[in-house]
């Protein structure tokens, strides 16, 4: 069964909305340079990751990608984990996994089944698991986005990736919503799938959508 995290909290409503309806993970989106309505100062990312209680993850998503502020905003937050959502380098991680004592996600980034920088998928995914990254995430992206496009990473793509790394794990991210996010676990297998547009309404966390779609991501069993 894959696990689910989904992102947009901005308060502490929103972190027990999420932990209420059964989420494995939670993403705290901090100072990322993208304009988005959930962006985080790192004050507030703190404040919402103590929040965050035992057996459920946060994760801090950042697009930094100098390793000493890296490192600094980790140690400030104290997360579980941190999603380098940047174009972080292998040699970066290979810094960051020597620095910090969490667990270390590294996002590619996708139009389709072309991955940003134009390398092969599936090396650059070994590239930074042998750096010690401890997951791979793939998300979608676009004119002035990192994430939160709407649009699909390619499945056969992912699955060709997660079967690479593993038993690595693969987190699938971008253009998730109820209506896809079985057969996606069912084509790809990941280990997780990530969600933010598909679960909000009026820029708030809507119960309901998160209902439906931790259901029906939960509904193939891997």
């Amino acid at each position: 069964m894959a696990r689910v995290m989904l992102c947009g909290s901005r308060n502490a409503g929103d972190i027990q909305l999420l932990v209420e309806e059964g989420v494995d993970a939670i993403g705290l989106i901090t100072e990322v340079r993208q304009e988005i309505f959930c962006r985080l100062s790192l004050e507030e990312a703190r404040e919402l990751s103590a929040l965050i209680p035992p057996m459920v993850s946060g994760i801090l998503i950042l697009t930094e990608e100098r390793v000493e502020e890296v490192c600094r905003m980790v140690e400030y937050v104290y997360p579980h984990a941190v999603q380098l959502h940047g174009f972080n380098t292998p040699e970066d991680v290979v810094s960051l996994k020597k620095k910090l004592n969490i667990k270390i996600i590294k996002t590619l980034h996708f139009q389709g089944g072309c991955l940003a920088g134009g390398d092969g998928p599936e090396r650059c995914a070994l590239d930074y698991i042998k750096a010690g990254a401890d997951a791979i995430l793939l998300d979608s992206y676009g004119e002035g986005k990192v994430g939160s496009t709407g649009k699909t990473v390619a499945w056969d793509v992912a699955r060709r990736i997660k079967d690479a790394i593993g038993p690595k794990p693969l987190i699938l991210a971008g253009g998730l919503h109820v209506h896809n996010v079985a057969e996606a676990v069912r084509k790809v297998q990941p280990y997780a799938v990530d969600a933010f547009s598909s679960v909000i309404s009026g820029k708030q966390l809507d119960r309901a959508k998160v209902r439906e779609f931790i259901k029906a991501a939960r509904r193939y069993q891997v």
